[in-house]
Order: C-alpha cells, then structure tokens, then sequence
C-alpha cells in the first residue's frame, strides 16, 4: 500500500502527470482566456462522455439554467434546446481531443446547416480540440472559427483542470480561482500526507476500496441526495469505471438520484447480494427552513443509521456547500483532485494502466 502511494507522489513531484501540474494548467488558463472574447447570455457545449462532463457537473452543482449540454444524438432534445435559446445570444463549443468523435461531427455538421443563416458562425463557435489533420479541426480552421489547443496527453476524464474543462466553466462561473485553490490544497495534502479530521484522504480512500475489491465487493453505489450532484455522480462514474476497468479489475459505479431509488432499489441494496459499498452525496441543507429540504436530509440521515444498522460500508459521506459561492469552488477544486489521484493510487495497487481504453475501441471498430 506504501509502495502505491510513493509512487504516485514521486510522479507528482516528476511532473508525470500533465493534468495535475497546477502552473502549468493555471498559466495555460490565464492565456487563453485573457485572449478569448466569446461572452453570451447562453450556452451549449457539444461533447461526449470526459470532454464535456466535468464541466456538466460544476454547472449542475451551481445550479446554472442558461448552459445546455449535447453529450447525445437525440434529435428531438436538440430541437427543443434550440427553441428555447436566442441562437444570436448563444454560443456554441464543441470538444473533441482527437478531433474525430463521430457524434461531435455530426453535430457541428447539424449546427451549421441548421444556424448558419441566422447566426454569424465564426462568432458564436468555439472549438476544443487537438491542432492537427483531423476532421473536426480542419472543418473549424476552415470556416475561421476560433480554436483552442486540447492539450494532447491529456484524456477527457482527466482534464477538468485543463482548458477543456476550465474555459466552458468560466463562461458560467467567475470564481475559477477558489477552484485551483482547492486543487492546490488537495495536492499539498496529499504530498503532505496530513488531512484535518474532516477532510478525506485519497489515499486511505483507495486503500479502503481495494480492500474492498479484494473481499469480493465490486459494486460502488453512490447515493445522491439533490438533483444538483447528479451529474457531478456521472463524473464520478466515468472517471473510476473507464481509468480502472481492466484486467478483470475495477468495481461498477452506480450512481443512485435519492429519494426516488428508495422506492426501487432500496430492498436489493439492503437485503441482495452483499457485493456493493456506498457513498453519500448530499447537498448542505443544513441550514434551510424549507420543509422539502428538511425532509430530504431526514431521508439521508435515516439511510445512514440503516446502512450501519445492517453492517453494510459507507465509505464516504460528503455534504456540499452549494449556497456558498466561494466555498463550494474550493470544495469543487478539491474533490475533483482527490478523486484523481485516488483512482491514480487504485490504479497502482490494481496493477492496471489507468490512463488507456482499449476495450472501447472494440465497439467503434463496428461503426460504420
């Protein structure tokens, strides 16, 4: 277990890990947006799975109306997406690191066709992707639409803290700084290896979960209690499935919207196979009157006295400030970090290279 966590840090202190070199990232930040004029009433950012969904889940977390995401192919949603926006007061940024995502592609196609008579295309687009021969670079070079660099060993799970995640999210939010902040303390407690009592170390987090794995518990549920950590979940469920998933190791995240799973899925997690451990995210309600409030954490502190009840493991209980602008910035920044290098420790005691995806080449070798 020692031997995982030095290696990580020895990593960290080798710069072997380009999405968690803070300089680098922060000064590569400030000079892309210090040059960007791209500021409208709306937003929709166009990107599959790790592209776009950390920054998915910092909009969900702050709770934001105008920023829409086409992380699908569902004509239908565009359609109805694009009712209910000012296509002129809308910009639109499309991600891709390869620049190849067949449905990214199809969607930029879609876009133009369907805008480019009403809206001034090299004013309202933006595009994230790698500068090479690729499709979706060459298309966006060719029309004069403005193009930032993806960062090229950088994947898309592991570029929150990249301009990937970082330049969508200071369209939306203005306190970017408060969330290196807290990715700045995560990596000084962990280089540190010293956490105040109610932080959450990455490191005996993994440890926690490999031994888990190890004693045949291989379903991760997270339960959520508020709409506003649901996708916040799904970053979550992406980063740990696709980083660990291989070599018959890893565990399956299941990420639980509370209180409605209750009513579904509550007697399988209480009484079923005991092969799963949990995790409680909840909104800080602590402080409201509201009586939907109120009854909401009642639910989750009754699940918790439930699940010790019937000896099942929690292993984390994280409660989030999201009434607080600043301090849920700093808490973002930190959870997004911890959870890196706690998937870079399973990796390192799983024996398993968290950074590749081979299987899932095997479905796009059917696309045709």
């Amino acid at each position: 277990m020692t031997d995982a966590y030095q290696i990580v840090k020895k990593n960290l202190i080798d710069k072997k890990y380009p999405f968690l070199n803070i300089e680098y990232l922060k000064s590569e930040y400030q000079n892309e947006t210090n040059n960007l004029d791209f500021k409208f009433d709306s937003y929709i950012i166009i990107g599959i799975g790790g592209s776009s969904q950390g920054s998915k889940a910092i909009a969900g977390i702050l709770n934001k109306k105008n920023i829409f995401y086409f992380d699908h192919l569902n004509s239908k949603e565009v359609k109805k997406t694009l009712d209910l926006v000012s296509p002129n007061n809308t910009g639109f940024i499309f991600i891709s690191k390869s620049g190849t995502t067949s449905e990214v592609l199809t969607l930029f196609d879609h876009l133009v066709n369907e805008l480019k008579n009403t809206i001034d295309i090299c004013k309202n687009f933006l595009v994230i992707t790698e500068k090479n021969t690729a499709p979706l670079y060459m298309l966006a070079e060719h029309a004069g639409i403005k193009i930032i660099k993806h960062e090229s060993d950088i994947g898309g799970r592991f570029s929150i803290f990249s301009n990937t995640g970082l330049i969508p999210i200071s369209l939306f939010h203005d306190d970017v700084e408060s969330i290196f902040n807290g990715f700045q303390i995560a990596l000084d407690n962990f280089m540190n290896d010293k956490y105040s009592l109610d932080s959450v170390s990455p490191k005996e987090q993994a440890i926690k979960k490999f031994e888990l794995i190890k004693g045949g518990k291989n379903i991760n549920i997270m339960l959520v209690y508020g709409d506003e950590l649901y996708e916040l979940g799904n970053w979550l469920k992406q980063l740990f499935a696709e980083s660990l998933g291989k070599k018959a190791f890893g565990f399956l995240p299941v990420v639980s919207r509370m209180t409605q799973d209750q009513h579904s899925l509550l007697q399988l997690y209480l009484d079923g196979p005991k092969d799963k451990f949990f995790e409680i995210h909840a909104v800080d309600y602590n402080e409201s009157s509201d009586f939907i409030d109120i009854t909401l954490i009642n639910h989750k502190d009754a699940m918790i006295k439930t699940l010790d009840s019937e000896k099942l493991p929690i292993i984390k209980i994280s409660n989030y400030a999201v009434e607080n602008v600043r301090e849920i910035s700093l808490q973002i920044g930190n959870l997004f970090a911890n959870s890196i290098l706690e998937v870079l420790m399973l990796a390192e005691l799983g024996n398993v290279d968290p950074f590749g995806q081979d299987a899932v080449e095997k479905q796009k070798n059917f696309l045709k």
